[in-house]
């Protein structure tokens, strides 16, 4: 995936046990492997801060990108990324175009803005998008469509076994797509599991929480 084809799982900011990681200076690690299962990198989220509520949510992330050799892929300092959610209209900022070219394949996709905080199999959950601006223009539309949550099921990965709601959708991005996701989310903590899948239903890359 390119630059803005990989935008990440934006945060719930409406309550206190959501599906996203909530405390502020937690991090999240993922290993990705590719579409073959081979070790492809890692991914390092931190919550920096989290202010307001679902109409009106300011989060702000820094992440860290390490290629298979655990070597750094954007350098020593976290890429920073800021997230808007204002009635329910998300938009991202990047600053920083050249880390974000850097990074596009070491993201998960995807939008948990819009996720209820209370899930259940059978649910559809509203077609949403994540307008994104490099700098000061606006320079991609991520659109979320045929949301639905397929099942609840104990899902292992190498950071342990959580009990998980399993989101599936298909994600269209500005020059990319689509790309039917499947994402596994634990309350209280967030992205457990993710696997992207190709317009020909190969797997593009999978993404499994590590710590």
């Amino acid at each position: 995936m390119t630059l803005l084809a990989s935008i990440l799982m934006f945060c719930n900011a409406s309550a206190q046990d959501g599906y996203y990681n909530s405390t502020s200076g937690n991090t999240l690690k993922w290993v990705i492997h590719d579409g073959d299962g081979n070790l492809f990198g890692y991914c390092h989220e931190t919550l920096v801060s989290m202010a307001g509520g679902r109409d009106n949510a300011r989060i702000n992330y820094a992440y860290m990108f390490y290629d298979k050799d655990n070597n750094s892929v954007t350098g020593n300092k976290p890429f920073e990324f800021d997230v808007t959610i204002d009635k329910s209209n998300t938009k991202a900022y990047v600053n920083n175009v050249a880390k974000a070219l850097q990074s596009g394949d070491y993201m998960p996709v995807g939008d948990l803005s819009s996720i209820p905080d209370n899930l259940k199999v059978g649910d559809n959950i509203r077609d949403t998008e994540i307008k994104v601006k490099v700098l000061s223009v606006f320079t991609a539309t991520n659109i979320y469509n045929n949301r639905r949550v397929t099942a609840q099921e104990t899902v292992t990965v190498p950071a342990g076994s959580f009990e998980c709601f399993l989101v599936e959708d298909d994600e269209f991005f500005t020059g990319n797509g689509p790309f039917h996701v499947k994402t596994w989310i634990a309350k209280g903590l967030g992205m457990v599991k993710q696997i992207i899948y190709k317009k020909d239903g190969s797997i593009n890359q999978t993404f499994e929480l590590i710590k």
